[in-house]
């Protein structure tokens, strides 16, 4: 150990002579010491952290805290998309009972799914959440919410327009087709909606789109009645097929055709009341004997008739819509 009369000595290279090398004082030689032992352990405290944390993979408070909180906000993203996913699966239910049922109902175009589920366009909406989003789960959540919202919305207005038309029900059920177009006493169904043997061709299988009643008197002149409110679209020959036909437009999504006839009572445009005569069954056209070839089309496509009138009906009722119709024509 030096004492303290010990001294050091230099050699000056100017002078050839040796000069008294100072010491340092104890405090300082302290304070020296102190900041050695100070820059030594936060040195071991980063490497120590380093190894715990990089090496070992152990986790500090505050990280432990912070993917705490993480797991809390992830639990409630996922919660908030099954239940957006819930209402997508319920809000589609809804669509889809309203274009088979409540729509159709009323005769009422269906809405297509193009329109129900439409996007938006254009610029991306979304940047800004997407370059904050590492995960992309808010924003498949936000992009599902705002779908979500425009199908709510489409269906929404969808109902508005059903209540109109539905106040309009007892309107829609005189303009139906309901009735048969003649009076089931005097005729026979010769043959039904579906495929067939063509009758001419004997040899051939066709789609018949419609029924056909003959009388059973075989004479032609038999009534022809249209069977629902609406107004006559057409009134035409085709010699190839219908022969002389009317095609009457109801409303609502219904269209009736009475073909074959030997003679329209109508003119095109004009307004026909349910049992109103519009013609004369008769033998024209692609036709093999005297018969009506009747037609009912739906949101334009053909349809069984029989599933619309009850053949059944009795000719006293039958014969109480005809007179009816005849108290107060539409035109």
């Amino acid at each position: 150990m030096r004492r303290k009369t010990d001294r050091e000595y230099i050699l000056n290279r100017e002078t050839l002579d040796y000069d008294v090398v100072e010491q340092p004082s104890a405090l300082r030689q302290s304070l020296k010491t102190v900041l050695l032992y100070a820059v030594s352990s936060i040195s071991v405290f980063i490497l120590s952290l380093f190894l715990l944390t990089d090496v070992f993979h152990l986790k500090t408070p505050r990280r432990m805290l912070v993917e705490r909180e993480a797991r809390e906000w992830h639990s409630q993203l996922d919660m908030l998309q099954r239940r957006l996913e819930s209402a997508s699966m319920a809000l589609g239910d809804m669509e889809r009972r309203d274009n088979a049922l409540y729509r159709s109902v009323f005769g009422m175009e269906k809405i297509p799914d193009d329109i129900r589920a439409a996007g938006y366009g254009g610029v991306d909406r979304y940047a800004d959440i997407r370059d904050r989003d590492y995960t992309g789960g808010l924003t498949a959540a936000v992009m599902l919410s705002d779908v979500l919202m425009k199908r709510a919305y489409v269906q929404s207005k969808s109902f508005d327009q059903v209540m109109l038309v539905s106040e309009r029900a007892a309107e829609m059920a005189l303009c139906a087709p309901t009735i048969p177009p003649v009076d089931y006493a005097h005729v026979r169904q010769a043959s039904g909606f579906g495929t067939r043997v063509d009758p001419i061709l004997k040899d051939r299988y066709g789609r018949h789109l419609g029924v056909d009643l003959a009388p059973k008197s075989g004479k032609e002149g038999e009534p022809v009645y249209v069977t629902g409110n609406g107004v006559v679209k057409a009134v035409g020959y085709d010699a190839g097929g219908y022969g002389r036909y009317v095609l009457v437009d109801h409303g609502f999504g219904y269209e009736t055709r009475y073909a074959h006839l030997r003679k329209a009572m109508v003119v095109k445009g004009q307004e026909v009341k349910r049992g109103q005569q519009i013609a004369e069954m008769g033998n024209t056209g692609r036709s093999t004997g005297t018969h009506l070839h009747y037609e009912v089309i739906y949101m334009n496509r053909h349809v069984n008739p029989v599933n619309y009138y009850n053949k059944d009906i009795l000719p006293e009722d039958y014969a109480a819509i005809i007179d009816s119709s005849n108290e107060t024509p539409l035109s």
